[in-house]
């Protein structure tokens, strides 16, 4: 899986480039899941007036289940950091969207420049894999116009290749950062003790191992 912020200002383009990659992503084989970043938080207004009625009454979470689908909503004390809730509840996706999370600085991010709304680059260049824009811009990371779907897709299926390790601690409902040395050791640590328990594949794709203390 790979997570990706597609970021930029307000009526830059990032709907429409996420709405265009879809399709094409999709055609070539690839599952795909979107997340959008809302800010100043959403509503989903009087269709959905029971849910917050139980979120009203205290429920922490509530799932809504329809014929072929269904959506998870949960009530958190802080915001989820986005690769992690990626990890968590994405993890069967080959690519999983971001639309926003522009302060997020786990996330790798395409930022989308327009003329006449955007005025500079403003993710890091650690963070930054590459810019769509409808004018020059001064970058050293790959540039790609907004038309160039097939090109960007090209792009995204070649850093597919370079997967990264998603090892998510969660306690108590709060996502605990864990640097790269420590997520080594977790990962060979319960790779050893489970190799040799029947019903284990040699080298599983997914590992979930949940401890419920109470």
């Amino acid at each position: 899986m790979r997570v990706l912020g597609i970021v930029g200002d307000s009526n830059s383009g990032k709907t429409r480039l996420i709405s265009l990659l879809l399709p094409e992503l999709k055609k070539r084989g690839f599952s795909v899941a979107i997340i959008k970043h809302c800010a100043h938080g959403f509503d989903f207004g009087q269709e959905d007036k029971d849910s917050a009625q139980f979120f009203k009454a205290g429920a922490e979470s509530v799932i809504l289940v329809s014929p072929g689908e269904h959506v998870v909503l949960e009530k958190k004390a802080a915001e989820s950091d986005l690769k992690a809730l990626a990890a968590r509840l994405l993890k069967n996706n080959d690519f999983v969207l971001v639309e926003g999370g522009r302060k997020d600085k786990e996330l790798q991010k395409i930022e989308v420049f327009r003329k006449g709304i955007s005025e500079r680059i403003e993710s890091s260049s650690e963070e930054l894999l590459a810019v769509v824009s409808d004018k020059e811009v001064s970058t050293d990371k790959p540039v790609f116009h907004p038309d160039q779907i097939a090109e960007i897709s090209d792009f995204l299926e070649k850093n597919l290749e370079s997967k990264e390790r998603n090892i998510i601690l969660e306690c108590d409902g709060e996502i605990i950062p864990l640097n790269p040395f420590v997520q080594n050791i977790i990962e060979n640590s319960v790779k050893g003790m489970i190799k040799s328990l029947r019903g284990v594949n040699e080298d599983p794709k997914y590992i979930i191992l949940t401890l419920q203390r109470r």
